[in-house]
């Protein structure tokens, strides 16, 4: 798990290992540090969780600079929590959350032409039902979507999936000739938008911060399945007990083969990267063993159609270290939680591992005093 890797930074301090060149990920570990979205944002958690699934990407802005004679460039990626989003963003964002193919009859829209990055999205939303177009036979790819528009889509995307069986009380400014009526108050029914008190300003613009959050409300209410749980326990026992056995073996090939078949997103760029850290034992004399002590459990928190937490409690390695000017050997506790995503395939990924705060402070206390 993460804090394996993070205790083997502290190892290269003392010169067990070196350095080399990172294993290569489908998108490097910087691109999954955004900068405009901060902790207490409303909206923290789920831009967290899309960006880490790979459901998101952000805008990256680089910015060249000098500094004592040398040019260096350096690339942020930014949300834009408060931007407003278009039909075709919106239509690429739903369509990549429900990991959708095309399935019946493609409908064909004037404006939106093949070369256009937005294509193949539109193409598969409008084969499901999710888009219709304007009535002129337009797709408007390009305009800001309203909130009326947003909740329409998302209804018709998780109809089949979601219990839509409430209906939410009605807003004052929605009456049921309103297009988009049905969509409102059972979206609203199911918690899935909100409104302003009795109002939803249905012709407000929605910005992409709504976009994400209303979207993971929904894939929240979708249901899993008994083989569902059975596959996300399996995914994070298997992480956890190959990645000691190999980081023990300092077998980078295995380690590389299960990140890329357990790990998705942040969590496959972070183990990666990480593999970097590795070099031959051989430039050392010394040696490392890492053993789990006991047994761990692995017990789900929860589960959907294509999200789930895992609890591993009980995750105890013990480490030794030795080479001919330093030794030492210590028991750490490593739990915490995994969170997967279902993918296009429907393997069940880990995109993120994140261990308890007071095992993760304990254990770099326990390192630096060489307890």
């Amino acid at each position: 798990m993460k804090s394996i890797r993070i205790f083997i930074v502290l190892l290269i301090t003392c010169g067990l290992f070196a350095a080399q060149p990172a294993f290569a990920a489908e998108k490097p570990i910087d691109h999954y540090f955004f900068e405009d979205v901060d902790y207490d944002h409303m909206a923290y958690e789920e831009f967290e969780r899309f960006v880490y699934a790979d459901l998101l990407d952000g805008f990256k802005e680089t910015e060249v600079y000098e500094e004592d004679g040398e040019v260096y460039e350096y690339t942020s990626i930014l949300l834009k929590p408060d931007k407003t989003i278009t039909r075709a963003e919106f239509t690429k964002m739903l369509v990549s959350a429900l990991n959708l193919t095309s399935d019946g009859i493609k409908k064909s829209f004037p404006d939106v032409k093949p070369s256009a990055w937005y294509y193949d999205y539109v193409q598969i939303a409008s084969s499901r039902g999710i888009v219709a177009g304007k009535d002129d036979g337009s797709f408007k790819p390009n305009e800001k979507i309203t909130r009326a528009q947003m909740a329409v889509m998302i209804y018709r995307a998780f109809q089949s999936t979601i219990d839509f069986s409430a209906t939410g009380t009605p807003f004052k400014d929605v009456p049921q000739k309103n297009y988009a009526f049905e969509a409102i108050a059972k979206t609203a029914g199911a918690g899935i938008v909100k409104g302003y008190g009795d109002t939803f300003k249905p012709n407000n613009f929605a910005l992409r911060s709504h976009a994400v959050m209303l979207i993971d409300r929904a894939l929240h209410q979708e249901p899993g399945t008994t083989d569902d749980e059975l596959a996300v326990i399996q995914t994070v026992d298997r992480n956890v007990t190959e990645e000691l056995l190999y980081s023990e073996q300092q077998n980078l090939e295995a380690l590389e083969a299960l990140y890329r078949e357990t790990t998705i997103g942040y969590y496959l760029a972070y183990s990666l990267d990480s593999l970097s850290l590795l070099d031959d034992p051989e430039n050392s004399e010394g040696s490392i063993s890492m053993v789990q002590v006991g047994e761990h459990s692995s017990n789900l928190v929860s589960l959907n159609k294509r999200f789930a937490e895992v609890r591993v409690d009980n995750l105890k390695v013990h480490i030794s270290m030795s080479e001919p000017d330093m030794s030492f050997e210590m028991t750490i506790d490593i739990s915490g939680n995994a969170f997967l995503k279902k993918t296009e395939d429907g393997t069940w990924k880990i995109y993120n591992i994140v261990q308890d705060q007071e095992n993760s402070e304990e254990m770099f206390t326990s390192a630096m005093t060489g307890n």
